[in-house]
Order: C-alpha cells, then sequence, then structure tokens
C-alpha cells in the first residue's frame, strides 16, 4: 500500500509543480469562489486554511477576503519536525504575518502565542492535498503532519480540502491513521 501511495504522490507532486502558475492562479481564484459560497465557509467564525506551497491550490485570495468578511484566521505551523508538531497561529496581516519562511518553506507568523488555542474551537479546516477521492480520504505529502494535527481535532469540526480535477481519483489507499476530509472543492 505505501509503494502505491508513493507512486500516486510522486506522479501528482509533479503535475502539480509543472502546471503553468497563470493556470493554477486562474484555477485557485474559482475553487476560491466556490469556497466562498459554501454554507460552511459563510458560517464559520474561526477558520484555519494553510498557506500554500509547491504548486498547491493557492490561498492568499482565501486568507485576505476571510480576514476582510471579519473572520477570525489561523495557519498550521509546523513547530517540532522530529515528533511531527503542528500548532495553529492566528493572522491579522498577511504581510506582516506571513513574511516569515518556517520549516519547508511555510509561511506562517514569526511570533507563536504562548497559549496554544483551543483546535475544538475552531469552525472549519481548509486543507492541502496531493490527492484526494470521493470517499473524502486524502493523501498528503507523506510525513504524516496533517494527519496527526487532525487526530487532535474533534469529528464535528468540518475539513474541507482544496484540489484541482486532477488530484481527485477514484480511490485512494486508505490506512487506519489517515484522516479524512468532510469535502473536496475543485475548480
Amino acid at each position: 500500500m505505501r509503494e502505491k501511495k508513493q507512486a500516486l504522490r510522486e506522479k501528482t507532486l509533479r503535475r502539480l509543480r509543472q502546471q503553468p502558475e497563470s493556470s493554477r492562479n486562474k484555477k485557485s481564484l474559482a475553487i476560491g469562489r466556490r469556497l466562498f459560497r459554501t454554507r460552511l465557509y459563510r458560517r464559520a467564525k474561526r477558520l484555519l486554511c494553510y498557506a500554500a506551497i509547491g504548486g498547491e491550490v493557492q490561498t492568499r485570495e482565501i486568507l485576505e477576503k476571510a480576514l476582510s468578511d471579519g473572520k477570525k484566521v489561523f495557519v498550521p505551523v509546523v513547530t517540532d519536525r522530529s515528533r511531527r508538531h503542528m500548532v495553529v497561529a492566528q493572522v491579522k496581516d498577511l504581510e506582516k504575518d506571513l513574511a516569515h519562511k518556517g520549516h519547508y518553506g511555510i509561511a506562517h507568523p514569526l511570533r507563536l502565542s504562548s497559549k496554544e488555542i483551543p483546535l475544538s474551537t475552531l469552525d472549519l479546516l481548509i486543507l492541502p492535498g496531493v490527492a484526494f477521492d470521493g470517499q473524502g480520504n486524502r493523501l498528503g505529502r507523506g510525513s504524516g503532519y496533517f494527519d496527526r494535527f487532525l487526530s487532535r481535532v474533534p469529528a464535528r469540526v468540518p475539513r474541507v480540502g482544496l484540489a484541482f480535477r486532477f488530484q481527485v481519483v477514484e480511490k485512494l489507499p486508505s490506512e487506519t491513521h489517515d484522516q479524512p476530509v468532510s469535502r473536496v472543492i475543485t475548480e
């Protein structure tokens, strides 16, 4: 199973990197507009959204709109690579708060709050993935950061994966530790 996952991961990551930036940006805007029309987004007061890297669906416009809509916005931050641990950090100003590049080149606030917010207070999680399937299975980059993080979030908190159409496959190999999403939004 791990070999199947790795082969699909490599193929999809290659395709993500090869996608022209103009195409990626256009499709990302369309995905963002679809997200904004969902009841999940409209009702959320406190949301977590990833900062895109490596050809992923771009999230800058999503982060900007969420802030302008008066939502409290958080991003995941890797704090311990050896334990593959992530926390959330609040973003209030994109220019200031996402200027720092942390582990793996992912943008996040330079200063993290000394007090970790309870993950149960989040209303919506907007997540990256290498691939997804129709059953909500999610294939990540293979390190398990998001699976570990999501295992700490109550199941009632909606999890939305953002993906380009080619990232959605019929069926992903899935293991017991894999954490699914509630919904996938594509262009």
